[in-house]
């Protein structure tokens, strides 16, 4: 399993503030996942929540109620949950996130 702990990055270009003040400082926060199990779904789908709430939380300074700044946020969020699915490596998270957290269920005779 790969390690316990990864860091959440975002992109300065997400927050506009961050770009502007040509700051090499990025919001992060460390999601831990070692108490799940990234080979069931359950555990795939348990990572996500953790990854999308703890991407709402690093971009949360960006006030989602003035409608401008809405587009932002959601890009920010978007944009933090995939470099986190890609930091994970985990190639049933990134089907998941891939699928937007619908799972597929195949099929066989």
């Amino acid at each position: 399993m790969k390690s316990m702990k990864f860091l959440l990055s975002v992109a300065a270009l997400a927050i506009s503030s961050i770009a502007a003040a040509g700051t090499q400082d990025v919001p992060s926060v460390v999601v831990r996942y070692g108490d799940l199990n990234l080979d069931s779904q359950a555990g795939v789908t348990s990572l996500h929540k953790r990854l999308r709430n703890a991407a709402e939380s690093v971009c949360g300074e960006l006030d989602t109620r003035v409608l401008g700044l809405r587009d932002a946020y959601d890009s920010c969020v978007s944009d933090a949950v995939a470099r986190g699915v890609a930091d994970v490596a985990n190639p049933k998270l990134t089907i998941f996130h891939r699928s937007k957290g619908k799972v597929a269920v195949l099929a066989s005779n």
